[in-house]
């Protein structure tokens, strides 16, 4: 309970500082955490699609099921998830909501959580999800953690969808989405099943369940 509220208030200075201060404080951390990051096989990428961009790519992912967003912040890509994949059920999980705006988001079909991603995703049935988003903590343990526990909740054929597939930004803030997913994949074994493009490099990917 002392490390979640702990977090929580970390969060709540970070997302109030000044941007300046904001991508200063990003760079410090990312200081000297550049790792290696092994490729992935052909074989899991023969079949990947490339999509112009992760609103693009919503349009392709499964429709009217069940979805969980992990890290929603102001809601913004939930009410594109909700717009584009028209969703019976849309769990949304963040350690914060004090930025959250509920607009277009007060449907029965949307569910907010509070708590720790990793913790509250686990807590769901497996295979219950058609796809999981994340988009929380962008450091390669969060990610990896993440990606760990939503990944036994996706259905079979079910996606699960990484944000920031990326080492850095263009502020020059360190992210270990890129490899998490990537270790994820290669040990799990899961296709990339789509690509969506972002111009400053910040690219989503989703990744495919085997049947």
């Amino acid at each position: 309970m002392l490390r979640e509220t702990l977090k929580r208030l970390e969060m709540r200075a970070r997302t109030r500082m000044p941007e300046p201060i904001r991508r200063a404080y990003r760079l410090a951390r990312s200081l000297g955490d550049a790792h290696p990051v092994p490729g992935l096989p052909e074989e899991l990428l023969a079949d990947c699609t490339f999509c112009a961009s992760r609103e693009a790519m919503l349009d392709r992912l499964p429709k009217g099921g069940r979805i969980a967003e992990l890290g929603t912040y102001r809601g913004d890509f939930a009410r594109q998830i909700l717009a584009r994949c028209r969703p019976a059920e849309l769990h949304l999980v963040d350690i914060d909501y004090s930025l959250f705006d509920a607009w277009d988001l007060t449907g029965s079909e949307v569910v907010r959580h509070l708590g720790f991603t990793h913790q509250v995703v686990a807590g769901f049935p497996d295979a219950h999800f058609d796809f999981v988003y994340i988009d929380a903590d962008h450091s390669y343990e969060g990610c990896h953690r993440d990606a760990l526990a939503a990944a036994p909740k996706v259905r079979p054929g079910g996606y699960l969808v990484f944000n920031d597939f990326a080492h850095i930004d263009p502020w020059l803030g360190r992210y270990g989405v890129h490899r998490a997913a990537t270790d994820f994949a290669r040990a799990a074994a899961w296709p990339m099943a789509f690509f969506a493009f972002q111009p400053a490099g910040l690219y989503d990917v989703a990744f495919q369940r085997p049947e």
